[in-house]
């Protein structure tokens, strides 16, 4: 695993963990930065969205020629491009994975305030004198 992978990789456990405590009520986000959070996320994930189809773009082996120097040259920027890890594919899925990783985190958090919400609500509501 490259040095970058293991960066992603890490990312994202730290996401995940965050997540997974923020589900267990552990964490505590105020709405407005969990709002602006996951817009931000939300932005970036159609940008990583458009980066993952250009991928398919950047890498023409055949332009090369036919010298076989020239085709071992297409094959490198073909891998660095779309293939497997190491590549510019690669790491914009797994940027991908983290930021939405990092959405259910603030989406968990918005569940959260709205069911407490309701129950406030219906607890409010019991408490009120009849009309």
């Amino acid at each position: 695993m490259s040095v970058e992978s293991a960066r992603l990789a890490n990312n994202l456990i730290h996401w995940q963990t965050l997540r997974d405590q923020a589900a267990e009520g552990e964490l505590h986000v105020e709405p407005e930065i969990a709002q602006q959070c996951d817009s931000a996320c939300e932005s970036y994930l159609r940008d990583l969205s458009r980066m993952l189809e250009m991928t398919t773009n950047l890498s023409r082996p055949e332009a090369f020629g036919d010298l076989p120097s020239a085709q071992m040259l297409g094959a490198k920027f073909h891998r660095l491009a779309v293939g497997e890890e190491g590549s510019a594919r690669f790491a914009i899925k797994q940027q991908i994975e983290i930021i939405k990783t990092m959405r259910e985190f603030f989406q968990h958090y918005f569940a959260s305030v709205e069911a407490a919400d309701a129950d406030t609500a219906a607890t409010v509501e019991a408490l009120s004198p009849p009309r």
